[in-house]
């Protein structure tokens, strides 16, 4: 089956898919923290990031508004740092790239003055690393089993 996906910015109603999501076993394998996240840090943390006017937190979704993953952006000065989850039900259909470079175009639409997006990646995380070399992004550094990347528009 051959999904079409699609960006738009979280909603409040988003926050249970979003937490379910992120526990999920393969989501925190290869996230910088292992450890399960408890509900009440992910309703103070959501509520937290919602607001704030230094992120940029995108759904992915299907036409019918089915949860497909998330897309956050944390925006400092002219950088941003990118993280990304999807659901097991798309993950290895080839979309990754697409919903990456979509949300970096929107990002850019936003916030005119970004000049670098950086992505931190557990080193074990191969399929992280291949999809942001695919977008462009250049592997800066390791550091104690995380990678960093950068993709600038400079």
């Amino acid at each position: 089956m051959i999904y079409e996906v699609f960006l738009r910015k979280v909603k409040e109603e988003d926050m249970d898919e979003v937490f379910k999501l992120s526990n999920e076993d393969y989501v925190r394998q290869y996230s910088l923290n292992k450890e399960k996240i408890r509900w009440e840090h992910h309703v103070t943390w959501f509520s937290k990031v919602m607001q704030s006017p230094n992120n940029v937190f995108f759904v992915v979704t299907n036409k019918d508004n089915e949860f497909f993953g998330q897309i956050r952006y944390k925006i400092e000065y002219s950088t941003a740092t990118v993280s990304i989850s999807l659901c097991e039900k798309i993950i290895g259909r080839g979309l990754s790239y697409n919903i990456l470079i979509k949300s970096m175009e929107n990002l850019k639409k936003e916030y005119r003055d970004i000049k670098r997006i950086y992505a931190v990646i557990a080193i074990e995380n191969i399929p992280s690393k291949k999809l942001f070399e695919k977008a462009g992004f250049k592997y800066l550094e390791v550091n104690n089993e995380i990678m960093k990347y950068t993709f600038s528009y400079e």
